[in-house]
């Protein structure tokens, strides 16, 4: 098997799970009660908390809330900030679990403030952030990276540019996909309000996640009766899943330089291999929709996202599949829809464009041999299957 849809999740890794067997085993007690094993518990989670500080380079100005995943931790902080009526923006590509939510808020009358006219290489435009100030938007919300294109809002400059030109606006960034593949730097907490992880991303185990949020604020709690994790996330803690999420980012800090070239390598041997197909095969038209930089700041190296119409994506997924390859359309969460990917007619493709798409996203399990076999398989695919849609293109 070969496995290149990372973005969508990750297999968990052996230390990992020597933690999660370990903990499943021993730390059943639970963390709020009140004799020696529940406070066992408790120890056993703020140590966890500790491990996590350290691994993501977190001040004591930030608090850490553990959650269900990354797309509680984006419920949690737009709801938990601004229910029912603070205005919130958004750049239009980012998660489901952002864009929906605000079109929750917007049932209420609170509709958000759609910056997708300000994208530019499936990123937020800083020149044009004082519309922010005009609008009397409280909070940007924004992928760190996209989980598409694997374009990169780099933290740090959108806080410079607010500070500069809309001083009001706080900023919360969806970190799922950018925690294990870019490094995070202690200078970036000071401009969040709030950031979101998901450990199944990171080789760490499902049902699991963080949202990490400025001490100062205070939240409105979406689920309530238990009053755990002060108040804001009610629900008895998962000792097991979150010795083993924090087992797992520490390991992913640790082996950050290390993955990091991994990936620039992968990437540009695939991107290499699709171009020079493209000039084998006359009938094949590469769009890279991803960027092909060599910067952090801008494109993060573990996805590359292309088009290749008029051969669908899913059909040929499938065929790939049939081969023991396993590829991605795009966001998981929204896989099975047949309408095509919000993400990808944001940024200016055609509806044909986006259908006739793949997104290939790495780890550090992957190899060139996979790159190689992938190439080859999709090659074959693509030509088995040209001749039959293009006919329909003609015909239609």
């Amino acid at each position: 098997m070969i496995y290149l849809d990372n973005a969508a999740t990750t297999p968990i890794t052996p230390k990992v799970m020597d933690v999660l067997k370990e903990s499943l085993d021993s730390d059943f007690a639970n963390p709020s009660a009140i004799y020696s094993i529940g406070l066992d518990a408790r120890k056993l989670i703020e140590r966890a908390k500790e491990d996590i500080l350290v691994a993501l380079n977190i001040p004591s100005t930030h608090k850490i809330i553990f959650t269900s995943g990354g797309s509680e931790s984006n419920n949690l902080f737009i709801k938990g900030r601004c229910f029912p009526d603070k205005k919130v923006a958004y750049l239009g590509l980012e998660h489901p679990s952002i864009r929906e939510t605000l079109e929750y808020l917007g049932s209420f009358g609170n509709d958000p403030f759609s910056m997708l006219e300000y994208q530019t290489e499936g990123r937020l435009d800083l020149n044009d952030v004082s519309i922010l100030s005009d609008t009397r938007s409280k909070l940007l919300c924004l992928s760190h990276v996209n989980n598409e294109l694997g374009t990169v809002n780099d933290p740090i400059a959108v806080y410079n540019a607010l500070c500069a030109k809309a001083p009001d606006t706080r900023l919360f960034m969806d970190g799922v996909q950018a925690v294990g593949i870019l490094k995070i730097f202690s200078d970036m907490w000071p401009g969040l309000s709030g950031y979101s992880l998901s450990a199944h991303k990171i080789h760490g185990p499902k049902g699991i996640g963080l949202l990490i949020y400025d001490s100062k604020l205070s939240l409105i709690p979406i689920i309530h009766g238990g009053h755990q994790q002060n108040g804001v996330r009610s629900g008895t803690p998962p000792v097991p899943l979150i010795r083993a999420m924090a087992k797992a980012i520490s390991i992913a800090s640790e082996r950050i330089d290390e993955m990091q070239e991994h990936y620039k390598f992968l990437k540009n041997r695939l991107v290499q291999g699709l171009y020079e197909l493209s000039d084998r095969i006359p009938e094949l038209n590469i769009r890279l929709n991803s960027l092909e930089v060599d910067d952090p700041k801008r494109q993060s190296p573990s996805i590359v996202n292309f088009s290749f119409p008029p051969v669908e994506g899913e059909v040929l997924l499938h065929h790939l599949e049939a081969k023991g390859i396993f590829v991605g359309l795009g966001s998981a969460c929204s896989a099975s829809s047949k309408k095509p990917s919000k993400i990808l007619v944001g940024i200016g493709l055609s509806e044909e464009e986006a259908r006739c798409s793949l997104r290939i996203s790495f780890s550090g399990n992957n190899t060139i041999k996979d790159i190689d076999v992938f190439l080859e398989e999709f090659s074959c695919a693509y030509k088995s299957l040209y001749p039959t849609f293009s006919k329909t293109t003609i015909e239609n």
